[in-house]
């Protein structure tokens, strides 16, 4: 009897520290892919397109390529972006860009630039 109560008791301790765990992350890798991780900041890339853009819409600019990155700007439509590289991240692929009025530069969505970004990978 004394081995069912201790049994008892490890199993509603157990799953107390499972219910106080906080939830996982939802991966904001690859779609549908919640292995992949995305590095906030993410400084893998290299300025390997000699091209600019512009966005359709004001879109931020990101840490990393990914909306959990924190925004250290946003690009406007009248702004001229240098595109540096893509790479896959959440939901798609995304460019590092450089905005040349505001000097600043991280990841946007590839679906937000007209043409769709960068054409060189990171």
């Amino acid at each position: 009897m004394r081995n069912r109560i201790i049994a008892a008791v490890a199993a509603v301790a157990a799953s107390a520290l499972v219910s106080l765990a906080p939830p996982a992350a939802a991966g904001p890798g690859l779609t549908g892919d919640v292995s992949a991780q995305v590095s906030c900041p993410d400084n893998g890339w290299s300025n390997k397109d000699p091209n600019t853009g512009r966005t359709n819409t004001a879109a931020n600019i990101r840490t990393g390529p990914s909306t959990v990155c924190a925004s250290v700007g946003q690009a406007q439509t009248s702004h001229t972006l240098d595109l540096h590289c893509w790479k896959n991240g959440q939901n798609g692929t995304w460019s590092h860009v450089r905005d040349t009025v505001t000097g600043k530069q991280g990841w946007i969505k590839d679906s937000l630039p007209v043409g769709g970004g960068s054409y060189h990978p990171c």
